[in-house]
């Protein structure tokens, strides 16, 4: 499917030596064990092993919360103020989840930004359908403005399937009449469940991090019917995304889903919104995670500095169309 996609101008100009490091080590350690993989559990215990290597940073407080079957994670730095929250939706392909690595990552975004993170750990496929994953952090929406958070002062963020998940919600938001978020931040995003990107072939190899064997396990446990793949419900990049909050879109270069991270900013432009789009020379799927290369740091750092604009412009009343959010 043709879609209209902005030209690729990046912020670096070449990955850092770091990167680099770090694109092999992905590539043999995560990429490779993935691949001729078939089954969900396989899958998980390769990104469980991964995971265990990450460290949350030091005086991050992490306390998790049942609220009527669902279960959040609260993160607080020394830098967290008291009202501002970052709602994460974690990655994963809708079937796993690395709590440590993505904990670490919301840790240091919410350094950055100055708020308080809450990562929604959302029911995955195939043991739940994956309609349930989009109820609860709809659901876990609702449970923070029913803490007392003003709406004004939420962002929600996801990477990847989390992005989709993110872009969902917002929608969903909206066409409920609920008050909306200051804005939203997605990180290599994958929006569109046709998969017709084509970034999706032609970095089938440059990536270090996604196969197609992944790929396949995912479209098999989540268990996509016929249609699905348009429905904006699933697949929110053909949905109406007029109306939404500002949105920042991130992405690396060299991955698969590059093409839905440009797709889904240009449409958020064209639809009269702020989608804003970071493209990182020579970075992987949500680099962000790589907490040890320079670019990770850099662009969490960008990332907090647009949460904290964003919750400005909200409690000043400031109205979110691109015209007056650039």
């Amino acid at each position: 499917m043709a879609r209209p996609l902005p030209p690729v101008e990046t912020v670096n100009q070449a990955p850092s030596w770091q990167a680099r490091l770090f694109n092999r080590i992905l590539a043999l350690g995560f990429k490779r064990p993935l691949q001729g993989m078939n089954r969900v559990d396989q899958v998980r215990q390769v990104a469980a092993a991964m995971d265990r290597l990450a460290v949350l940073p030091r005086s991050t407080d992490c306390r998790g919360y049942l609220i009527d079957g669902l279960s959040c994670y609260w993160y607080r730095v020394p830098e967290s103020e008291d009202s501002p929250v970052i709602l994460y939706l974690h990655g994963g392909g809708f079937i796993i989840k690395t709590p440590r690595s993505h904990g670490a990552m919301l840790a240091r975004l919410c350094a950055h930004a100055g708020a308080t993170g809450v990562m929604v750990d959302y029911h995955l496929a195939p043991e739940h359908p994956v309609s349930r994953a989009y109820a609860d952090c709809l659901q876990a929406y609702r449970r923070v403005l029913e803490s007392g958070i003003a709406p004004g002062q939420v962002i929600i963020a996801g990477d990847s399937a989390g992005g989709n998940l993110a872009l969902a919600t917002l929608m969903r938001i909206r066409d409920l009449g609920l008050p909306p978020p200051a804005g939203a931040i997605l990180f290599s995003p994958c929006t569109d469940l046709t998969l017709s990107g084509d970034s999706v072939l032609a970095n089938l190899d440059a990536d270090p991090m996604l196969c197609a064997s992944f790929l396949a396990v995912v479209r098999q446990s989540v268990q996509i019917e016929p249609g699905m793949e348009l429905d904006p419900r699933y697949s929110p990049y053909h949905g109406s995304l007029a109306g939404l909050p500002p949105v920042l879109v991130v992405a690396g270069t060299e991955e698969l889903l590059l093409d839905d991270a440009r797709a889904v900013a240009a449409k958020l432009k064209a639809s009269g919104n702020r989608g804003d789009l970071r493209l990182w020379q020579g970075l992987p799927h949500v680099f962000q995670l790589l907490h040890r290369i320079p670019e990770a740091d850099r662009c969490l750092a960008e990332c907090g500095a647009f949460i904290r604009q964003s919750l400005a412009q909200a409690k000043a009343g400031r109205p979110v169309s691109r015209t007056t959010a650039e």
